[in-house]
C-alpha cells in the first residue's frame, strides 16, 4: 500500500497544475482514510503519508517505486480474480495472457474509479465553498454530505461490479448477474467498517497489542474488505443457481448459469 500511496501523492503534487490543487488532494486522501478506516489504522496511515519522501521518486528510484507499486496492486487483483472463482465454483481455464490482461485492466479501472472518487469528494467541497462564501454560509447542510458520498458510493458500487463480471472465469457476462453482489459487497463494507471503528473506540485492544494496535487494526479492516468482496461474489453465485432452475424468459427450458470452465469443488 505504501508504495502506491507514496507515487500517488507525487502525481498530485506534480501533475495537478498547482501546489494547492495537489495539497487539497492529499488533504482529501487523509479524510478518506479518517472515515473508512478505524482510528489507530488512520493515524499510522497519516503519519505514514507525512513521513513519505518525495525524493525517493526521482530518476531511477521512480522506476523501483512504479515497480513495486504496480506489482503490489496487480497481485492484490489477481488474488481477487482467484478468489473470485472459488466463489463462483469454477476453474481458471483463460490463457495466461488473457488473465494478465484482464488483472491489468481491472487494476488500471479501480484506480481510476478511487482517484475519481477522491475528485468528486475535492470538487463538492471546492464548489460548496464558493456558494458558502457568496450566501455567507459557513458549514455545508447535511444533504450536500450525503449528495457526496452518495457519489462515491455509486463508484464503489460500480467498482464491485466490474470486479465481479470480469474477474472470474464466467462465460456469459451481463451487468446484470454483477450488481446484486456489489450491493450486498458494499453494504457489508460498511456496515462492517462502521461496527470496527465503533468496537476499536468503545473497547480499545491498546493494553493487549501495545504499540501494534494500529497494524492489527488495518489488518483486520483489510481481512474485512476482502471478505466483503467475496460473500458479494458468493450471493451472485447462489442467485444464479436459483435463476438457472427456473423457467427462461424465452419461454423454454430453464435458464443456464453464466459459470464457465470446469466446477471447482469448495472447502
Amino acid at each position: 500500500m505504501f508504495p502506491v500511496l507514496l507515487l500517488l501523492l507525487i502525481w498530485l503534487d506534480k501533475f495537478t497544475g498547482t501546489a494547492s490543487a495537489g495539497s487539497g488532494l492529499r488533504d482529501t486522501l487523509l479524510g478518506a482514510f479518517q472515515q473508512i478506516l478505524p482510528g489507530g489504522a488512520s493515524r499510522l496511515m497519516a503519519k505514514t503519508v507525512g513521513q513519505l519522501n518525495a525524493g525517493a521518486v526521482i530518476g531511477a528510484g521512480a522506476v523501483y517505486a512504479a515497480a513495486g507499486s504496480a506489482w503490489g496492486a496487480f497481485n492484490g487483483t489477481w488474488a481477487m480474480m482467484t478468489g473470485l472463482n472459488k466463489a463462483y465454483e469454477v476453474k481458471e481455464e483463460r490463457r495466461w495472457w488473457k488473465v494478465l490482461g484482464i488483472a491489468l485492466g481491472l487494476t488500471a479501472s479501480l484506480a481510476i474509479m478511487g482517484i475519481a472518487a477522491l475528485g468528486a469528494i475535492l470538487f463538492g467541497n471546492v464548489v460548496w465553498e464558493r456558494i458558502g462564501r457568496h450566501f455567507g454560509i459557513d458549514r455545508p447542510p447535511v444533504l450536500w454530505r450525503i449528495v457526496q458520498w452518495l457519489v462515491t458510493a455509486l463508484l464503489l458500487l460500480f467498482s464491485f461490479a466490474l470486479v465481479y463480471r470480469f474477474g472470474p472465469n464466467l462465460r456469459d457476462r451481463q451487468w446484470r448477474w454483477s450488481f446484486p453482489g456489489a450491493v450486498v459487497a458494499v453494504t457489508l463494507w460498511v456496515a462492517s467498517a462502521l461496527l470496527l471503528r465503533f468496537y476499536q473506540n468503545q473497547f480499545s485492544s491498546q493494553r493487549i497489542y501495545g504499540g501494534l494496535n494500529a497494524v492489527v487494526e488495518l489488518l483486520l479492516w483489510l481481512y474485512l474488505t476482502g471478505a466483503a468482496i467475496f460473500i458479494g461474489g458468493e450471493a451472485n453465485s447462489e442467485i444464479e443457481k436459483v435463476a438457472a432452475k427456473g423457467p427462461r424468459t424465452d419461454g423454454g427450458g430453464h435458464g443456464e448459469r453464466r459459470s464457465g470452465g470446469k466446477a471447482s469443488p469448495k472447502g
